[in-house]
């Protein structure tokens, strides 16, 4: 289905569970002559270079194979298309997925479809897959945005493409699945990080930067990895909603601001609210730390300042910033409520 409204749906309500800044990676394909499988799961978003040549040809940001029929095996009657195995970064539902085809418009596949496997440790040939996206029509130098109807929870899925070409890069878009089993009790988990289901909702401007930057592993590469708003010219501040990916205690956050130098919030706060459901225009709002100062490029640990007893379990927390500027990362540490 090309439809930006449903793409825009995908991005805002769940979280890429392939893309490379999770751990997704592409493990095989059939082929890649012209361009590796590898790109599939690039974070940036496909480029393309007029007049530069490689060995094998254009050089494509994407995986591109050859052309079927150069290829003996589709002469002996085996499938009639290229196929890559790839494993997401976090295992979870998937939702909807985008087959991008980017810059590929003479080289494009005619049809794709998508399977999907569940996987404790590595994946070897005993593994069933079952269809999660019917083969479809695509089309090229373009999102091929598709709903995807699963319930069940995937940890590598196989692209198929018909009969052959490229692909820029593949979004796979879902919900995360935390393993209760991964963690021992009385651990602190980080309840916001989109490892464990955390996703940014809404957020008053995110003029240069998203949300969703401040859940992502490890530390912000660059001040474009992480939130920025714009220079506010009124007496407001800036703000952005979070849904914990586990609900729990908050004992613990970290405030990061790394790379944002001169562009950092004078202050920040952070408040949380218990709710059933995402509409939070009713919710009450707990402080959990009050407005403190942020300084610059720094990583900001707060403990004693929380002022939310630990017996609240939270669902949501609101992140202020005063009165505008960059964060990289948040980190919400606490015992998490698995009932």
């Amino acid at each position: 289905m090309q439809d930006s409204t449903q793409q825009h749906q995908f991005t805002a309500h769940y979280t890429d569970l392939l893309n490379e800044r999770v751990g997704g990676k592409a493990l095989a394909c059939s082929d890649e002559w012209f361009a590796e499988c590898a790109n599939l799961v690039l974070n940036s978003v496909p480029v393309f270079k007029e007049g530069h040549f490689v060995p094998t040809g254009q050089w494509m940001d994407g995986w591109e194979s050859r052309r079927s029929f150069g290829r003996a095996q589709r002469r002996d009657g085996e499938p009639d298309y290229d196929w890559c195995i790839l494993r997401l970064g976090i295992p979870g539902r998937i939702r909807g997925v985008d087959i991008d085809t980017s810059h590929f418009r003479g080289n494009a596949p005619e049809y794709a479809s998508l399977e999907g496997a569940f996987v404790e440790g590595d994946l070897d040939e005993t593994a069933v897959w079952a269809e999660i996206l019917e083969k479809s029509a695509t089309q090229a130098h373009s999102p091929n945005v598709f709903a995807v109807d699963s319930d069940q929870v995937w940890t590598h899925v196989r692209l198929k493409i018909y009969p052959d070409g490229g692909v820029a890069r593949l979004r796979v878009y879902g919900e995360a699945e935390v393993n209760r089993d991964n963690f021992v009790d009385g651990e602190l988990l980080d309840l916001a990080s989109v490892m464990n289901g955390g996703r940014g909702l809404t957020c008053s401007d995110m003029f240069y930067s998203s949300p969703s930057n401040l859940l992502m592993p490890a530390q912000g590469a660059n001040m474009g990895d992480g939130w920025e708003t714009r220079r506010r010219r009124d007496d407001s501040n800036d703000w952005c909603l979070i849904k914990l990916g586990v609900p729990g205690s908050i004992r613990k956050v970290i405030v990061d601001t790394a790379h944002f130098k001169g562009n950092f919030p004078d202050r920040f706060s952070l408040e949380a609210t218990h709710c059933d459901s995402d509409d939070l225009n009713n919710a009450q709002w707990q402080t959990v730390i009050a407005q403190t100062p942020l300084h610059a490029d720094q990583e900001h640990l707060f403990i004693r300042q929380i002022a939310a007893p630990e017996t609240l379990q939270f669902t949501h927390v609101r992140l202020n910033i005063f009165p505008d500027g960059g964060v990289s990362r948040l980190r919400v540490l606490g015992f998490p409520d698995w009932s």
